[in-house]
């Protein structure tokens, strides 16, 4: 996912920080100082002291932006999201007219930013919050679901034929098939070099999943009939 956007989606801001053009941009800085901290040192490394001292503000004055580490890092959460759902929303307008197209193009989008130093080591640092701590996975899962979603409007444009249940559970198949080959093939993984080979067996077979989804194979159908 790429995570170099400087436009936050601020919810946990002290009301009034962004009322202004500088209290935007001194925000902006604020999540993107946290994230490369989370990318070069680790989640457990993320504290307001030390954001303070890297951007050489008093803890104080960092305060008036985020007054606890938790409204911190719902705001990094969902800013770290914002440019993959507008590259989400770039591609699919260049396919807008095959679902098909839109699925593909996601997926080979999603793999190739596994290879990002950013996502290799950022999302895996969530994951493992997440895993300790109750507040953290629900923040990731909102954070999944609104990923999901889109995947979710295109599985039901190729798909209306399914019901909404299962349309959930193909783009829950979708993201853990793609993402969970971050540790294998990610940024310095061991079989980084492999990834153009192992991209388009994982995208074909998933938009194959898709399309073929509760279909019987065409020797029952032949059979049956």
């Amino acid at each position: 996912m790429p995570v170099n956007n400087l436009a936050p989606i601020a919810k946990k801001q002290r009301p009034g920080t962004a009322a202004y053009a500088n209290g935007q941009i001194t925000a902006a800085n604020i999540l993107q100082t946290a994230k490369r901290i989370v990318i070069d040192d680790g989640m457990s490394q993320l504290t307001l002291r030390r954001i303070a001292r890297e951007m050489d503000m008093s803890p104080g004055n960092l305060s008036y932006y985020y007054a606890t580490k938790n409204d911190l890092m719902e705001d990094l959460f969902m800013h770290v999201l914002a440019p993959f759902l507008a590259e989400f929303e770039r591609l699919r307008k260049l396919r807008a007219d095959s679902p098909e197209a839109q699925l593909r193009a996601v997926l080979n989008f999603v793999f190739d930013d596994l290879a990002t130093r950013e996502t290799t080591m950022f999302f895996p640092e969530m994951w493992v919050m997440a895993l300790r701590d109750a507040w953290a996975a629900e923040k990731m899962e909102r954070v999944y679901h609104t990923y999901r979603s889109v995947l979710v409007d295109i599985i039901a444009a190729m798909r209306p034929d399914l019901d909404a249940r299962t349309h959930d559970d193909l783009a829950l198949t979708l993201s853990a098939s793609v993402e969970g080959h971050t540790v294998f093939v990610g940024h310095g993984r061991s079989h980084q070099s492999r990834a153009a080979f192992v991209k388009p067996l994982i995208v074909e077979q998933l938009v194959k999943l898709v399309s073929q989804a509760g279909k019987k194979p065409a020797k029952q159908t032949a059979a049956a009939s």
